[in-house]
């Protein structure tokens, strides 16, 4: 299952990058209102919901199609900010003395329950159907996204490959496309036009 391969590399960058945070960092500025602990903490989510979601029934039909759609439909509509952010602070705080531990432990647990998956396998998020290898890209694209913050905040180069890269890339430009904007992201990674200050496709 490529998504699947797509998964686990990204799980082990993101891993790889907590493993370097030195221990007088994890109070530092991470994200918008997130030290580096919420900010590890969110992206560990990452890891918490395919576990969830893998250990539910499976839905009975699909709702999302894409991942593109995923954003679109549940991740731009129903999406709390406020909430986000308290479950990333919650989240940070639950990983303990030992994060490295705790989220090789995640990732374990998630990537035993994709391989035992059904190539077929539906899941539902609150009732909503999405192909399994659709939901995984969904992940990688926080993994990769997140993982770059987490560099970013604490000095470190993200090991992250190329084509990890170019999805994430690829799936942005989607959701992009979708809410409108996609002609306006187009001209400026051609070097046409400038982005609105705090753009954002999510």
């Amino acid at each position: 299952m490529g998504t699947a391969s797509s998964f686990s590399r990204a799980a082990d960058a993101f891993v790889d990058l907590v493993r370097g945070i030195r221990s007088d960092q994890w109070g530092a500025p991470g994200l918008g209102v997130w030290d580096v602990r919420s900010l590890v903490g969110h992206t560990t989510r990452a890891l918490i919901t395919v576990r969830d979601y893998l250990e539910l029934d499976p839905a009975n039909q699909v709702d999302m199609e894409t991942a593109g759609d995923y954003y679109g439909q549940i991740y731009l509509v129903y999406t709390n900010p406020q909430a986000i952010a308290q479950r990333g602070i919650d989240a940070g705080i639950a990983l303990g003395d030992d994060p490295v531990e705790r989220i090789e432990a995640l990732k374990a647990r998630a990537l035993e329950l994709i391989l035992a998956q059904e190539p077929s396998r539906l899941v539902s998020l609150g009732g909503m159907g999405i192909p399994l290898d659709e939901y995984l890209r969904t992940r990688v694209f926080e993994l990769v996204v997140h993982s770059i913050d987490i560099a970013r905040a604490t000095g470190q180069q993200p090991l992250l490959d190329p084509d990890l890269i170019e999805e994430s890339a690829a799936l942005a430009g989607g959701i992009a496309a979708r809410k409108g904007d996609g002609e306006q992201v187009l001209m400026a990674l051609t070097g046409r036009e400038r982005l609105p200050e705090g753009f954002s496709v999510v």
